[in-house]
């Protein structure tokens, strides 16, 4: 508990800064997670009101997380080895998540910069940026880095840039709530290096095709590249996207060698995102995975390597998370997430199971700059994964979390 007040502290001292320089902020609503990266995000020919020329942002986050399974790495990590949690890999210890900083231009030529440092840069590193083995200690990423030009109804962009499949984001304030789903760690990739072509048909319609080197990788694989399909209806109660990745892949990043020999096989993905406007104040959104990979090390319940002729092949991976975000007051929002994830042959969490968890959320945000999280969560497999602080192993685990966010 010292702990965490004084990092929630440092953080009330820091969000100061950005606090100041404005007069009579309010308080702004806790947005409902939704495709962020979705097509009917990208880059639009025809934006409404016009952005300014240039666009500077960011914001810092830090939390603290505790595990029934204790200290450290327990709960938090698979008994394998391998951390379940996304971006909260460490119990009963202060983490400084991110410090973003973003750069945006607008207009017919039009790019983005976004820099990450903190703990949440050590995951999302794309290949070959091997990511930090050690948690706690700060990392550093080009998040986004990309040039487009619009032209019309179209605008291609190139570069590194944000998936399009999800319900949540790699930005902390983006979401609604502290935890990633499993969908987002386990399910869908982070980024994408290569090309993008958005068409935006009308105010409700938006399609994209682009062509990258897969998931979370700037150099490829050699060979085929990976091709995103998306579409998009963006209407102002109900919004619905779809999209899909299909390719060659590595089956592990740590797998590849120098000489680019490593094996390889296709890789298929079909993400689907609905968001639901019951009335200004409650939203509903439902997000679905479907993943298959041929060529992949498969291994049982208990995580030991199936042995199959060649040694590799087909895995599979589904699942579905479902939110409900009510703003109660001005400065005051709840979020109940809960959600299901079967890993058919373990290629995604190392095991053969059935993942399931279930989160609430509540958000105060006292003034626009600043957001104070607090969260309950369970999680529960078919299947004993998780290790305690002995080494136990438990098929449940609870976790409660703080976390506070000082966007400017």
């Amino acid at each position: 508990m010292k702990t965490l007040i004084v990092a929630l502290t440092a953080a009330c001292v820091l969000s100061a800064v950005p606090a100041l320089a404005q007069t009579n902020p309010s308080p702004a609503p806790v947005a409902a997670p939704s495709a962020a990266a979705s097509p009917a995000a990208s880059p639009s020919p025809s934006p409404s009101p016009s952005p300014r020329p240039w666009q500077a942002s960011g914001f810092a986050a830090a939390s603290y997380n505790a595990s029934s399974l204790g200290p450290g790495t327990a709960g938090f990590s698979f008994a394998n080895g391998g951390a379940s949690r996304v971006f909260d890999t460490i119990s009963r210890q202060p983490m400084l998540n991110a410090i973003n900083v973003q750069l945006q231009k607008n207009g017919p030529f039009f790019g983005k910069l976004e820099l990450t440092a903190g703990t949440n840069a050590n995951v999302i590193a794309s290949y070959p940026y091997a990511n930090n083995p050690n948690p706690l200690q700060t990392a550093f990423d080009i998040t986004q880095a990309y040039v487009g030009y619009t032209s019309g109804a179209f605008a291609l962009q190139a570069g590194k840039f944000e998936t399009l499949a999800g319900a949540e984001v790699i930005e902390d304030p983006a979401n609604a709530n502290i935890s990633r789903s499993i969908l987002f760690g386990y399910a869908v990739p982070f980024t994408h290096t290569g090309a993008r072509l958005t068409y935006t048909a009308s105010s409700l319609f938006t399609a994209i095709a682009g062509v990258n080197n897969g998931w979370d990788n700037l150099k490829g694989p050699g060979g085929p590249r990976t091709a995103e399909l998306g579409l998009a209806y963006n209407g102002s109660v109900l919004s619905v996207t779809a999209q899909g990745y299909f390719g060659m892949e590595r089956f592990s990043n740590s797998m590849w060698s120098a000489t680019g020999d490593s094996p390889a096989g296709h890789r298929a993905l079909v993400d689907v995102v609905g968001t639901y406007k019951v009335t200004p104040k409650f939203t509903l959104v439902g997000n679905f995975d479907s993943g298959r990979q041929t060529a992949a090390p498969l291994v049982d319940s208990n995580g030991a390597p199936v042995l199959i002729p060649g040694g590799l092949g087909i895995a599979t991976w589904n699942g579905f998370a479902g939110y409900a975000t009510y703003q109660l007051t001005d400065k005051l929002s709840a979020t109940v997430r809960g959600e299901t994830f079967n890993d058919h042959g373990g290629y995604r969490t190392g095991y053969d199971q059935q993942w399931r968890e279930g989160t609430l959320t509540l958000a105060y945000a006292p003034s626009a700059p600043l957001v104070f999280r607090i969260e309950g969560r369970t999680d529960s497999s078919n299947h004993q994964v998780w290790a305690d602080s002995i080494g136990a192993l438990h098929g449940t685990m609870q976790s409660i979390a703080a976390q506070v966010l000082v966007k400017f």
